[in-house]
């Protein structure tokens, strides 16, 4: 023969295991929007991948212009001595070997 429920126990099933069930649903319904893998994680991420593939097209474009002025430094196309003479002129830079001369 089963016990009749005790007045708190009706309670309890009642009105907890209800306002139980509505705080587990609204606990993962806000997880959907700001967890780890919510609605703004994921914009967020989309965010970071546009700015690095600006980033990425910006670096392509740095690579195509460095490759376009290196082209032509090939020792056949390119009188050594003329480049030396003007890297020289460009960095500054001298030999251990060589003696620099100031006019005034």
């Amino acid at each position: 023969m089963a016990r009749p429920m005790s007045r708190v126990t009706r309670i309890i099933v009642l009105i907890g295991l209800p306002l139980l069930l509505a705080a587990g649903i609204v606990y993962f319904y806000a997880r959907t929007f700001t967890g780890e893998y919510g609605t703004i994680a994921r914009e967020d991420i989309t965010a970071d991948h546009a700015v690095a593939q600006r980033e990425l097209k910006r670096l392509e474009a740095v690579l195509a212009e460095r490759k376009r002025r290196n082209r032509g430094l090939h020792a056949d196309s390119v009188n050594l001595d003329l480049l030396d003479e003007r890297a020289r002129a460009e960095l500054g830079m001298l030999r251990t070997d060589e003696v620099f001369l100031l006019e005034e």
